[in-house]
């Protein structure tokens, strides 16, 4: 009977040791907790490099070369205007949301100087516009995010709408536009995704966004995360990365310019806006 009593000590102290390795996590101090995560898991660029550019370690946003070169009233530039979109080549990417009015991020290479404006046109599946202005260009060449107005109906769930922005180079022959284009869809919040949101820091949220494949959220998170943790340099280098797997240059400002958009009928009242930093 000794071997049977040394026989359960023994399970009974297995079953122990499994207890405490799956408990262990959940009494980490949160900077045991980061520890881990950064030996433990694939790190942020590395997940945005497989959720969202497949197995390519970066990709060329749809449409972001279209109207590159100089045409009527606007000038070459070394880097195009380009949508802070991945794609891959064999379809355009199809950002999907959870917002009502999600933000659209893009980098403007043309110089405030030139007096130039950019037209935003937001379309349904039926190919209706959802939305359309033209607003001036009034900031430096670099990073912006345009903002929808409360007044433009909500996306709905399960419906792909289209984007595109136009420089208009010379008002009186629009097909010189220089224009960027793609597809956006909002999807609904899963009962799991509200609650992994309400338990996580701003920081964490950047990463249930990236888990979520919420391009849109992900970026937008982290864009803001920057700019208010300007000395965190884990923030600071994941934002960077993340602009040159999109294919800015390394020199690209890292700074951004939001452009809070017009309501239709101010926008047909001639009103401006300005940016805001």
């Amino acid at each position: 009977m000794i071997w049977l009593k040394l026989v359960t000590q023994k399970a009974i102290l297995a079953c122990v040791l499994v207890l405490v390795v799956i408990q262990l996590p959940l009494c980490l101090s949160p900077a045991q907790a980061q520890s881990q995560r950064k030996s433990g898991f694939i790190d942020f660029v590395e997940k945005i490099k497989r959720f969202f550019f497949g197995i390519r370690p970066g990709g060329t946003p749809s449409g972001r070369e279209r109207g590159g070169a100089v045409r009527d009233r606007c000038p070459n530039v070394a880097q195009p205007l380009t949508a802070l979109v991945p794609s891959v080549n064999e379809s355009p990417f199809v950002e999907q949301t959870i917002s009502e009015r999600p933000s659209f991020w893009f980098y403007v290479p043309y110089l405030s100087a030139s007096y130039r404006k950019a037209e935003f046109v937001l379309i349904d599946d039926q190919e209706e516009n959802v939305y359309a202005a033209t607003f001036p260009l009034t900031a430096s060449p670099g990073v912006v995010n345009l903002q929808l107005p409360k007044t433009v109906p909500p996306l709905q769930e399960g419906k792909q709408y289209r984007w595109v922005l136009s420089v208009i180079c010379n008002p009186s022959s629009r097909s010189g536009d220089v224009t960027v284009n793609g597809w956006i869809e909002r999807v609904p919040v899963s009962a799991t995704l509200t609650h992994q949101l309400k338990a996580a820091s701003t920081k964490e949220r950047v990463l249930v966004y990236t888990d979520a494949r919420l391009w849109c959220e992900t970026l937008t998170t982290l864009a803001e995360l920057q700019r208010s943790n300007p000395q965190d340099q884990e923030v600071k280098a994941d934002w960077a990365n993340v602009l040159q797997l999109i294919g800015l240059p390394e020199n690209a400002s890292k700074t951004w310019t939001t452009y809070s958009l017009p309501n239709q009928a101010e926008n047909r009242r001639g009103n401006q806006i300005a940016p805001t930093k």
